[in-house]
């Protein structure tokens, strides 16, 4: 399986307990209960499920509290399922890479596009149980509401690693700042982080490091966020505030912490050494005038096996454990033939299968059982725009009538739900394909960006929109922040190769504006260009500007522009086939990690590739070392794929 980003990373927490065999009934009795935040179902009783919710949003309406001036309204709901014991909970907890189970798991938090899930045991529930669960929905509030690109990780971090030991009491008395066993031992065994290096860590250098340095580094932003906090009774946790303030208003982290602390990074690393030497740390508890109890705005009701498995295949859906989740969506729908989650989901189990035709089924069925929603008009779009799509997750062209129907249905699923962005960072990436509606386009995604302003597919959207606008300062602006704050190297290199295409783009237009032909050249005339001499010569600077950014071949290697047919793997590597004028090529690697990706379209994320004949040819530049293998009968070893428009050639 070839990955080629995955931004859904499902987090665990380990907890050892003694594993007991407790036998599941034949049929369980489900029920849902809605509170303010949070959508919960369980196979529990309704003290059971009502104390779960109670829990999550004591900790949230804590967090907004303390966070009073950030809105927290989050577009993606958080559905949380709790199973009664621990024999109802492992066939639902993770799978680890041998395949097997990963039995001892307390709780885990599975972010999602659309929706994210908690999923939980009440049996033997300790408090540690909801540790990871805390800690990753500190995350998803800070990272929707405020970005991951607009604070520096060692905030974002430490603020999760600080929250997650949250508890409370009577539901009233409140106890933040509880110490973490692993940090203090890793704090005391290891000099600290130099402050000059620990605060240029940028989210893609911190998951490159290997284990040890991120742990040391996760210490680290647990204790200055502790001392920042609770350090000298307190007395920096007003400045804390402002130079979040001042990061959300654009300025930079040293910038921000400079003004907002009145010290240098020299000064807090000796502040911060000595407050970890004393050993003493102070924990805040705080009891609210009036208890947080959420009781009576919960409602209950009973949940049809139907609508119970359908959630659980959706749970499995977003886990990608697609043949378990396909059984249980067909259960449902066996018992509720007109389950619009179940087809909707069933629809895009069908779509990661790459069988268009069924997914579209399915699809327009959920739109006939429910013309209400939203899901299902932004998912039928979605399938639509992945028709056109190559393997790895590449277009260069939707349509006339494919993208109308795309966007009609967009608009749809934005009218029914005006706070689910990613409908309208969909109906941008059509927009960009087809440079049309580029105004209407910058309005939706600015929407977007309103509802999640971190989000950096957004972001990389704004840009290209901005591109084809000729907007380069803008588009320029975004994609250098993107660059610079990207987690991970997928789309930190497509960032930096789109800032390549800006540069290049606006360099190769600026010389059409300013070209002048040689006055004894053939067919010199003053008349203006016209509008398909213009476009032509855009075509032209774009064609030069991918020309200039692509990688080159070194001296040892060669590059050639075909079609990607097939990937065959087996335990000796990867054998690749390419059709260049009428010959087939092929190519090989050791391994799927030995090769560079790059895709020129943001739509690769979260694409899959399995080996075999690809059901929809790309078109590529592939740059490789001559090496004659007659066991392979490969031409040589491959070194990177560069997935390129259907109009691309070399200049």
């Amino acid at each position: 399986m070839l990955k080629i980003r995955l931004f859904s990373v499902l987090t665990v927490f380990l907890l050892i307990f003694v594993f007991l065999q407790i036998p599941i009934s034949a049929k369980d009795q489900w029920l849902a209960v809605r509170s303010k935040n949070f959508y919960l179902i369980g196979n529990v009783n309704e003290k059971d499920i009502r104390q779960v919710a109670t829990k999550l949003e004591q900790f949230r309406e804590v967090f907004r509290q303390i966070f009073s001036k950030i809105n927290f309204n989050s577009p993606i709901p958080t559905t949380v399922i709790v199973f009664k014991n621990d024999a109802a909970y492992n066939p639902y907890k993770p799978v680890k890479s041998n395949g097997k189970t990963d039995k001892f798991i307390a709780g885990y938090f599975q972010p999602g596009d659309d929706v994210n899930y908690i999923t939980l045991s009440t049996e033997r529930e300790l408090e540690d149980t909801y540790n990871i669960i805390f800690h990753e929905y500190t995350h998803f509030l800070v990272n929707n509401s405020i970005g991951n690109s607009n604070v520096p990780p060692w905030f974002n971090e430490g603020l999760a690693e600080y929250y997650e030991t949250f508890t409370i009491k009577d539901d009233q008395k409140v106890t933040l700042g509880n110490l973490h066993g692993e940090h203090l031992e890793l704090l005391q065994r290891n000099k600290l982080i130099p402050f000059d290096t620990f605060f240029n860590i940028d989210n893609y250098s911190l998951h490159e490091q290997a284990d040890d340095g991120v742990g040391l580094f996760y210490a680290q932003a647990w204790a200055l966020m502790h001392y920042l906090i609770q350090g000298n009774g307190g007395e920096r946790n007003a400045q804390l505030f402002k130079f979040l303030d001042l990061v959300m208003s654009g300025k930079s982290a040293r910038e921000s912490f400079t003004q907002a602390f009145q010290i240098d990074y020299a000064t807090m690393e000796k502040e911060l050494k000595k407050y970890v030497e004393q050993n003493t740390y102070r924990v805040s508890v705080a009891t609210f005038k009036n208890k947080l109890t959420f009781d009576t705005e919960m409602q209950t009701s009973a949940l049809a096996e139907s609508d119970a498995k359908a959630y659980l295949g959706d749970l499995l859906l977003h886990a990608n454990r697609l043949t378990e989740a396909e059984t249980h969506l067909q259960q449902a729908l066996s018992l509720n033939r007109n389950s619009s989650m179940a087809q909707i989901s069933l629809g895009l189990v069908k779509l990661q299968q790459d069988n268009f035709a069924e997914a579209k089924k399915y699809l327009e069925k959920a739109l006939q059982s429910d013309s209400s929603n939203y899901l299902a008009y932004y998912n039928y779009a979605f399938v639509l725009s992945r028709e056109g799509m190559t393997d790895f997750g590449f277009v260069s062209e939707y349509a006339a009538a494919q993208a109308e129907k795309m966007q009609a249905a967009l608009k749809k699923a934005i009218a029914l739900n005006p706070n689910f962005a990613e409908s309208y960072n969909l109906f941008a990436l059509v927009s960009v394909v087809r440079n049309k509606n580029l105004d209407e386009a910058i309005g939706y995604i600015k929407k977007a960006l309103m509802i999640a302003p971190g989000n950096q597919d957004y972001l990389i959207r704004a840009a290209e929109l901005y591109l084809r606008k000729e907007d380069f300062a803008n588009a320029r602006k975004i994609a250098q922040k993107v660059a610079a704050t990207a987690s991970d190297k997928e789309m930190k290199l497509y960032a930096q190769n789109t800032l390549e295409r800006i540069n290049s783009t606006e360099a190769q237009l600026e010389a059409i504006k300013n070209y002048k032909p040689r006055p004894n050249a053939p067919y010199v005339t003053d008349k203006p260009l016209s509008e398909e001499e213009l476009a032509r010569l855009r075509e032209k600077a774009e064609l030069e500007s991918l020309n200039e950014i692509l990688r080159k071949p070194k001296a040892d290697e060669k590059r050639v522009l075909g079609f990607l047919t097939k990937i065959e793997c087996s335990e000796k590597g990867v054998i690749y086939t390419v059709k260049s004028d009428n010959q087939l090529i092929k190519l090989r690697s050791g391994s799927f990690d030995s090769i560079t990706l790059m895709a020129f379209s943001a739509e690769m994320a979260g694409k899959q590739v399995s080996c075999g004949v690809l059901k929809n040819e790309s078109f590529a530049v592939l740059i490789y070392r001559p090496i004659e293998d007659a066991m392979t009968k490969s031409a040589g070893e491959l070194v990177s794929i560069d997935f390129v428009p259907a109009n691309f050639r070399f200049l």
